[in-house]
């Protein structure tokens, strides 16, 4: 295949999963590749095979991709910098953009995808009695934020018949008590096929993506120890 086509490589390894997928647009139609392989952490050592077997399902090379997405976060601090870090040097040696996404967004694309319309309610389970939560009405989303499950609940009042989302639902499910008119969908990781296709579309900025933080690392720096003190003659 030339790059007359366009090709979109895109990749997720800040959730448990180490997820990729092509999305490859070429006279007006679109096809898609995915692949996803469930972790929790070691996203490092399977990434390139992971993107090896798909560009080979797909009968593509690196050569001939024109664009790349990653997602950048929330999520693991470890997990998401793999993504991010392995994204840049592909766009570097191939001289190809590349579109930085949020976690949530993705998980909103991926349910939308699939039909769910309305009110998306993402929640990604941060733990540490967190969760990562985003609320998107078709056309509008609010700003991402950790926050406990209950005050994510306290924010989904006022919308009605929301759709929750992501490893997270459960809890903010549990936290709402006896609702009964919220649903939650079994969809804890985003489809990259899906999110690949959507950067198809998506204008080039200059500004490269960064991580995504919404709370301080799990993993505090140790202040460094206190010189002895001399002995009294």
């Amino acid at each position: 295949m030339t790059n007359e086509q366009g090709i979109c490589l895109a990749l997720d390894t800040a959730l448990d999963a180490c997820s990729v997928g092509l999305a490859i647009s070429s006279d007006g139609d679109r096809t898609k590749f995915s692949r996803s392989l469930d972790l929790g952490r070691g996203h490092a050592e399977h990434l390139m095979s992971e993107l090896d077997l798909l560009l080979k399902e797909a009968g593509l090379g690196y050569q001939d991709l024109t664009r790349l997405a990653v997602t950048k976060g929330p999520g693991s601090f470890t997990g998401l910098r793999v993504g991010l870090a392995t994204a840049r040097s592909f766009s570097l040696a191939l001289g190809i953009p590349l579109i930085g996404f949020s976690t949530l967004k993705a998980m909103e694309l991926t349910a939308r995808d699939r039909g769910h319309k309305g009110v998306l309610a993402a929640a990604i389970d941060a733990r540490r009695n967190q969760i990562y939560g985003q609320i998107f009405v078709p056309d509008m989303a609010s700003d991402p934020a950790a926050l406990s499950a209950s005050d994510f609940a306290d924010q989904l009042h006022t919308y009605e018949n929301p759709t929750l989302i992501g490893s997270g639902g459960q809890l903010v499910l549990d936290a709402v008590g006896e609702a009964t008119h919220y649903q939650l969908i079994d969809l804890t990781v985003p489809d990259m096929a899906v999110l690949a296709c959507y950067a198809l579309d998506e204008m080039i900025s200059d500004q490269k993506p960064s991580p995504l933080y919404l709370r301080a690392p799990d993993a505090k720096k140790s202040e460094p120890a206190e010189a002895p003190a001399a002995p009294v003659e």
